[in-house]
Formats: structure tokens, C-alpha cells, sequence
């Protein structure tokens, strides 16, 4: 993971690319990179929550804070580790897209899923949250997206 970060921070900084790819071609790329970024992202979140949110609770005020730190991570980690993993994909691939589009996108996919969960009640919908959040991302940093 820090290998992969240390790799993306250094061509982000370069503003280098290391393949040249149309916007249409980066999408699949994107995808799987945000998606991947997401549920890293997902775990990550929930764990600094939780670890914030339950030190010096006592008694059942540990329990509501873990549950509250795990919602609330997992969703904003896997949206922000979604953006995150779109841009770099896409700026590995040479593409230039709309980075606010990009957050807007993995916060609306991944506030979609919350909703159909909730409206649903089908529990499953919740471990699908980093895939739509990327699915988001992917779509709105590719609106107006150019090579570079």
C-alpha cells in the first residue's frame, strides 16, 4: 500500500503520465483502481473512527461509538479512496478530468447505496458501497475529460 502510494504521489508531483490513453479507454482502468482504492479506503476510515470515536467511552457508549465510527468511516473512506483511486488511475493514463466532479461523484455513488440500503434493508447493499462510490467517481472526473 505505501509502494502505491509513494507511486502516485511521485507522478502526481511529476505531472507525468506513464501511458497515453483516450478518456474512453481509462474508464475500465479508473473503475477497478477507484474500486479497489475504495475498499482500502473503506477499512481504513472505519478503523481511524472507531479508534477516535471509542477512546475513553465506557460501558454500552463504546458499543454506539464503534457502530457510528464504522458507518461513518467505511462511507466517507470508501468515497474519498474511490476519488482518490480514480484520479490516480487517470492520471497514470495521461487523462486529465474534473477532480471536484470526481469527489462530487464518489460521495453521490456512495450516498446512493446508503439510500437503497436503507429503503431496502437488505444488508449486502452496504459491502457494495466502495463499487458504486468508484462507479461515481469514474463518471464524474471523465465529464469534459481531455488528454493531456
Amino acid at each position: 500500500m505505501r509502494r502505491l502510494l509513494v507511486l502516485a504521489m511521485v507522478v502526481g508531483l511529476s505531472d507525468g503520465f506513464l501511458l497515453a490513453a483516450t478518456p474512453e479507454e481509462a474508464m475500465l482502468p479508473e473503475l477497478v483502481m477507484g474500486t479497489l482504492a475504495g475498499y482500502a479506503g473503506a477499512v481504513t476510515g472505519a478503523s481511524v473512527l472507531v479508534a477516535v470515536l471509542t477512546a475513553g467511552a465506557e460501558g454500552w457508549g463504546v458499543l454506539g461509538a464503534a457502530i457510528l465510527g464504522t458507518v461513518l468511516g467505511y462511507t466517507g473512506g470508501a468515497a474519498l479512496g474511490a476519488s482518490f483511486g480514480v484520479m490516480t488511475a487517470g492520471s497514470l493514463l495521461g487523462v486529465e478530468g474534473n477532480i471536484g466532479l470526481c469527489f462530487l461523484g464518489g460521495a453521490g455513488g456512495a450516498g446512493l447505496m446508503i439510500g437503497l440500503r436503507v429503503a431496502t434493508e437488505f444488508q449486502p447493499l452496504f459491502w457494495l458501497l466502495p463499487p458504486a462510490a468508484a462507479a461515481g467517481a469514474t463518471a464524474g472526473f471523465n465529464v469534459g475529460a481531455r488528454v493531456r
